[in-house]
């Protein structure tokens, strides 16, 4: 199987999805803008009908749900390592036939968010909870493939504070570990650049980015770099519903820290002994690198700060790699949409 060429590959995949998932789901929860009040002069008040004030912070006493749904086609081909043998050459053929690519998978996910009323210092709960139907995979025939069909939970409480707007303490749990690391480095690094943009103000025509840039340890495996450059323009306020062109820019690259370890320790050898080595200073190559593109649209309604519905189209690059393994190219392209309703209304 091409699993036991690269034992990394599923880790990636759940985590990669985990992470999908929450950008989907719990970013366009927050992403918000208010308008401003309706007691406002008549002259300011022509102004707003084109412009938004960015407002990310979860409002008290709501009660959102959305259903997102992911579709991703994953085309791959393997090239030969150095030295690779012509018995190994032609098993990595035959397993590369025997996949029958491109790959095909769909998930689903809902969600609900709920707040509570805040108190008079302005403290206020929520609660997220969401849930995962199976995971499909098929092949090129059409054949079902992969891991046995399972459900993920996802919970999430946190305390939050309206007047300062911040997260005093938030807790995660229903995801298998390594999924978990991601998805809650993900969620602390979202709520950080959120709060740079918070009370910004865009016109029609306008936009506005926020970047996410951090290291993710995942247990039992390697580090993973991302960064995320998400661009929201402005293109129309109407009947308090804004929407927005979105753009997206991604990169990853996933590192074993042992081999980076074992790297340092051996240069630091080489200098004691006074005999540096340049093989051995040198730094280790990424088992995984990534980019991608993504383009969509959103359509956000003011006044409860609720995703109505959000397109997103998303195209990949991988390369992954392993000491004495085949090199897996993957190109993956996946669909994603989201919408929302409050059933308070």
């Amino acid at each position: 199987m091409l699993t036991s060429q690269h034992p990394k590959r599923s880790l990636l995949t759940h985590g990669f999805s985990a992470l999908l998932i929450l950008s989907a789901g719990l970013l366009p929860t927050a992403q918000a803008a208010s308008a401003k009040p309706k007691a406002a002069a008549a002259a300011s008040a022509s102004a707003a009908t084109n412009e938004v004030e960015l407002r990310f912070f979860p409002l008290p006493q709501q009660r959102h749900q959305i259903h997102s749904v992911m579709r991703m086609k994953m085309d791959m081909r393997m090239e030969p390592f150095e030295g690779m043998s012509e018995e190994e050459r032609a098993k990595m053929e035959q397993a590369m036939q025997a996949a029958k690519m491109p790959m095909s998978m769909r998930s689903e996910f809902d969600q609900q968010v709920t707040t509570t009323a805040a108190d008079k210092q302005g403290n206020f709960q929520l609660q997220l909870r969401g849930k995962s139907l199976p995971l499909e995979m098929s092949n090129s025939a059409g054949e079902r493939v992969g891991p046995p069909k399972a459900t993920v939970d996802i919970k999430i409480d946190a305390k939050l504070n309206q007047k300062t707007g911040s997260f005093q303490s938030m807790k995660m749990a229903g995801m298998d570990a390594a999924s978990s690391g991601l998805s809650e480095g993900l969620l602390k690094q979202l709520l950080s650049s959120m709060s740079a943009l918070e009370g910004r103000r865009l016109k029609v025509g306008e936009s506005a980015e926020m970047p996410l840039d951090m290291a993710l340890p995942i247990p039992k495996g390697p580090g993973m770099d991302l960064k995320m450059l998400g661009r929201y323009t402005l293109v129309k306020l109407e009947n308090g519903v804004a929407d927005f062109d979105v753009g997206v820019n991604i990169t990853m690259a996933m590192n074993d820290d042992k081999a980076e370890a074992a790297v340092a320790a051996a240069a630091a050898a080489s200098s004691a002994a006074s005999a540096p080595d340049a093989t051995a200073s040198a730094p280790a190559a990424p088992l995984m690198t990534a980019s991608g593109q993504g383009q969509g649209r959103m359509s956000w309604r003011v006044a409860d700060r609720l995703v109505l519905n959000q397109a997103m189209n998303l195209a990949m690059n991988m390369r992954m790699q392993a000491p004495g393994k085949p090199v897996m190219n993957m190109k993956v392209d996946m669909e994603m949409e989201a919408s929302g309703k409050n059933l308070k209304r």
